[in-house]
């Protein structure tokens, strides 16, 4: 790492809970209605048995946990990397918790980036979303 920047073990979390409000508002931004998402009576008959959080809503609260955590989002926004896998679904009501952990660092062109392991956690602590952000170091001083 570069001399006197050091990376925090593990970034604040985020926790919020996710209403039905939040995902309406974020479908009518972002042209997601999907009736999965959008309409309860629907989404009650699929075999999730209810709406669900889109993935990307979730992935955006993501990003936000993480830029929140550094001393210069800017080096993060522009150009990190997070890389992540949706696992189970988040539904209204459910209290949802963003982390992200140290898990290394290397070498990136002419810079160095800081891996994190990241996810998201349900209410039950099953991850529902896992996977990595390279943050460029630049980020942290």
């Amino acid at each position: 790492m570069t001399a006197g920047v050091a990376a925090p073990r593990e970034l604040p979390p985020l926790s919020w809970t996710l209403t039905q409000e939040q995902i309406d508002a974020y479908a009518e931004v972002a042209g997601a209605s999907d009736p999965i998402h959008v309409d309860p009576e629907f989404a009650k008959g699929t075999p999730l048995g209810g709406t669900i959080g889109q993935g990307f809503l979730l992935f955006a609260v993501m990003a936000e946990q993480i830029s929140r955590g550094l001393d210069r989002p800017e080096p993060w926004l522009s150009d990190g990397v997070l890389d992540v896998r949706f696992r189970a679904p988040a539904r209204p009501g459910d209290r949802l918790t963003m982390r992200a952990v140290r898990a290394g660092r290397r070498r990136e062109g002419d810079g160095e980036a800081v891996t994190y392991e990241v996810w998201c956690e349900g209410p039950d602590g099953r991850r529902l979303i896992d996977g990595t952000a390279d943050i460029p170091l630049t980020a942290f001083d």
